[in-house]
């Protein structure tokens, strides 16, 4: 008959190994309750609170629901803004920045300088680049002197027409350089050999990029565009360094948010906290879903491992 050594674990063993758990996780477990749960719980009740009587109510309900659907509701227009910025950076920047990484990862000629040059914006202070940035579009500045273009004395910025596509084109040149450095650091964990391979059948820059390319680095691109649908009612530029009050028809939702709780609130004065959190919570409603599909959706395409 064989007996089977069965060794028994040891209660103090384990309650050693819970315990070291349980003292690592405190710290985060605490941070969580107090910065996120209790102001998410707190945020909650003040959407159902009057900010004049504290009673509860759904009147903060009524007044996001009429400043949406109002044709000079200052909410319709900064969602439409807000889609502005985020279909861009989805639509374009995100795409483009995914072909110049792959030109830069090819070496191609100077390519040590465009690495500079889509850098600079992160090494720059946002102030001073956005003063730049404004100086060159302005009226008899370098641009209008290049091109002639007749450009108003009040700027780009200073008309209700151009102020937003202004500042769109400034998100644009800005927000290359941390995706392309996502983007070459997957592509340079690509083994040479299978680009090696492509290359002696004949396989030329669009077809690599297309057929090699893109599934191999495409669990960066799937995290990239989660993380842009999580940012999707919270897509702005700096409004507040080009125009400070989102006049010109420059107001997004982020920014109407910051203005509702440090500026002129539009219901209790400044700091219109139930406002806002009423906002927050039907953004939130709608958000959510929209995240939890776009991930289920980015899952169904199977990962090509290497």
């Amino acid at each position: 008959m064989v007996q089977l050594n069965v060794k028994k674990r040891n209660p103090r063993s384990t309650f050693s190994k819970y315990f070291f758990l349980f003292v690592l996780l405190i710290g985060p477990i605490i941070n969580w309750a107090l910065f996120w749960l209790v102001a998410n719980l707190s945020s909650i009740g003040l959407a159902f609170t009057d900010a004049r009587t504290e009673e509860l109510t759904i009147v903060n309900f009524k007044d996001v629901w009429q400043n949406f659907t109002s044709r000079d509701g200052t909410l319709l227009l900064a969602l439409i803004n807000t889609a502005k910025y985020f279909f861009t950076n989805l639509l374009f920047v995100i795409p483009m920045s995914m072909i110049i990484g792959f030109f830069i990862y090819k070496k191609i000629f100077l390519y040590r300088v465009f690495n500079v040059i889509f850098y600079l914006p992160c090494v720059i202070s946002a102030v001073a680049l956005t003063r730049v940035y404004t100086e060159f579009l302005a009226s008899n500045g370098p641009l209008d002197q290049l091109f002639n273009l007749h450009i108003p004395p009040e700027g780009l910025l200073g008309r209700s027409k151009t102020a937003t596509s202004t500042i769109l084109l400034y998100t644009v040149w800005t927000g290359f350089s941390s995706n392309i450095l996502l983007f070459v650091g997957a592509m340079t964990r690509i083994p040479i050999e299978i680009l090696e391979s492509a290359k002696l059948e004949g396989c030329g820059p669009a077809r690599e990029i297309v057929s090699i390319i893109l599934p191999l680095i495409f669990p960066t691109l799937s995290s990239m565009m989660i993380l842009a649908f999580t940012g999707l009612f919270t897509a702005s530029g700096p409004i507040l360094l080009f125009c400070p009050n989102g006049e010109n028809n420059t107001m997004t939702l982020s920014f109407w948010i910051f203005k509702q709780v440090y500026g002129s609130g539009e219901v209790g004065g400044t700091g219109s906290y139930n406002l806002v959190s009423a906002t927050g919570l039907c953004l939130t409603v709608i958000g959510v879903p929209i995240i939890l599909f776009v991930r289920w959706l980015v899952e169904k395409f199977p990962e090509t491992e290497y």
